[in-house]
């Protein structure tokens, strides 16, 4: 009997693949910062008082120097004037109408004169009200500045990126042929051919 072998081989497909990739670069924003602290550089005055005392010291006597010579200057000029023409007045008296005989003496009248004025001087008390301390009063003021200090905040953008794509490959490839072989035989199947 006649046997027919088949010998056959299949196809090999080859595959090469590469896989796509995708490379980035970006910058990250940044941000910055300025802080200046607030600072309050205040402060308060002291209260002020002045007290002028002066016109109340002065209603009791106590006076400057310029006030007691603007008072009382006046007045000793006038004193020496009139002083020195009672003197001059009495001089010539005594001159004129000096020690007679049997007249009176004159330096006796003017020393009784002189001495009947003072015991006959009348005294007056001049009452007047005391003027109150002057005061003056200036109040504490707050002085000085506030620095609100400073909070600011900025951004660094970067608008671009790198960015690299390889695109993924592939090929296709014949590894191996098909092949089939047929033949025949007598008797039996060849199973080594």
């Amino acid at each position: 009997m006649l046997y027919v072998n088949v010998r056959h081989t299949l196809p090999r497909i080859g595959l090469h693949t590469q896989l796509a990739s995708l490379s980035s670069h970006v910058r990250s924003a940044e941000l910055h910062t300025t802080y200046v602290a607030p600072r309050a550089d205040v402060h308060a005055t002291a209260v002020k008082i002045d007290i002028d005392s002066y016109p109340s010291r002065h209603a009791y006597g106590a006076s400057t120097m310029d006030d007691f010579t603007r008072e009382n200057g006046q007045q000793g000029l006038a004193d020496i004037q009139q002083a020195t023409s009672s003197h001059t007045q009495a001089a010539w008296d005594v001159i004129e109408n000096g020690a007679r005989p049997g007249g009176s003496n004159e330096l006796i009248n003017q020393a009784k004169e002189k001495l009947a004025g003072q015991i006959a001087k009348q005294r007056y008390v001049e009452v007047q009200a005391i003027p109150d301390p002057t005061l003056t009063v200036t109040p504490s003021v707050v002085q000085g500045n506030i620095d609100t200090g400073r909070d600011e905040v900025t951004t660094q953008t970067y608008p671009t990126a790198d960015v690299t794509f390889n695109p993924g490959k592939f090929s296709v490839y014949l590894e191996q042929q098909g092949t089939m072989h047929m033949w025949t035989t007598e008797g039996q199947y060849d199973i080594y051919a």
